[in-house]
């Protein structure tokens, strides 16, 4: 039997024996005292929650956070999202794993030669050889780089994610740089491709979870903290860029309110933190105007990253809800 992709999911589909990557899970005891287990089920087009009434206390044991399972049960809408109703969720195991990962929009080798095509553009020579060492071919980080995902959910929540945000954080920075000629524009770049290599390491690769490292250092911390480590491996290399660089990664969230411990102090910094947040904006737009929703209309349901609804539109040439062609 075909197994239905979560994005062709709708309200009343019966799912039998579907598999699922399990992305997370926890067990709740009701007003009336059952067990009511909640999990996050994935593929590649996306995430649905699932939820089991009366459920048995050792699934909570059996059940295995990226691993795979085998639902059966049905779709309902609930709070203008969708959910599957379990009857019953088992352990199996998954066959080729792309099915079940969220990739990219772009192919990983095609982001992995820009990546390499503006780490050589690089002229600067210390922060040149930074990247080589970091992402280049053979870079401590190269391989998990391009594999990770951005977030867990909020943007970017894909295999790959972190490439694809990274390089749309550069190219929005070459931009301001085109227009504001002024800027440093090795230093800017750097900063853009490094503001968030701590992220390789603050998210799981398979349930896109954060790590321990993740949750209790944070990623700009981590970022900085392996840029610092990298620099000390290449000997002579520059005070001044070494404070500037370190600066930039630190102060792209651009407030104390939003995470950064020192706000940008660098036109270069400021460069990329709008970049940063515009790309990440941006990207969780899209993908809440592509999510399974139930909602109908206009507008979509709750954005928690953006706290409203979003705007969908009417096409005028169909009279539906949506952009429309052309729009």
């Amino acid at each position: 039997m075909r197994r239905t992709p979560i994005d062709e999911l709708q309200p009343g589909t019966s799912l039998s024996k579907q598999p699922f990557l399990l992305r997370d899970k926890s067990m709740t005891t009701t007003r009336t005292g059952a067990l009511l287990l909640r999990v996050g089920l994935g593929d590649r087009t996306g995430s649905l929650p699932g939820i089991m009434f009366d459920a048995p206390a050792r699934l909570m044991q059996d059940l295995v956070v990226g691993g795979g399972v085998e639902v059966t049960g049905r779709v309902e809408e609930y709070r203008d999202t969708l959910q599957i109703r379990m009857d019953r969720i088992l352990v199996t195991e998954l066959g080729d794993m792309a099915e079940y990962l969220p990739s990219a929009q772009r192919p990983i080798g095609e982001m992995q030669r820009e990546l390499d095509a503006l780490i050589a553009s690089v002229q600067q020579s210390d922060l040149n050889r930074l990247l080589l060492a970091v992402l280049g071919s053979g870079g401590e980080y190269r391989v998990p780089f391009r594999e990770a995902p951005a977030a867990k959910q909020m943007h970017h929540a894909c295999r790959g994610g972190l490439l694809q945000h990274t390089l749309s954080v550069a190219a929005l920075v070459q931009a301001a740089v085109a227009a504001h000629p002024e800027l440093d524009r090795d230093m800017a770049l750097a900063i853009a491709l490094l503001h968030d290599l701590g992220k390789c390491r603050a998210y799981d690769p398979t349930t896109f979870d954060m790590t321990d490292e993740g949750s209790l250092w944070g990623h700009l911390y981590m970022s900085a903290s392996l840029t610092e480590a990298a620099i000390a491996q290449l000997p002579g290399f520059d005070r001044q860029v070494r404070l500037t660089l370190i600066h930039g990664i630190l102060a792209h969230h651009g407030s104390l309110d939003h995470g950064s411990p020192v706000l940008p102090m660098t036109a270069e910094a400021m460069a990329v933190h709008h970049a940063d947040a515009m790309d990440a904006d941006l990207q969780g737009a899209a993908e809440t105007f592509g999510r399974v929703d139930s909602q109908a209309g206009p507008y979509t349901g709750w954005s928690a990253m953006h706290e409203t609804r979003l705007y969908r539109g009417v096409s005028e040439a169909s009279d539906t809800y949506g952009r429309g062609d052309g729009q």
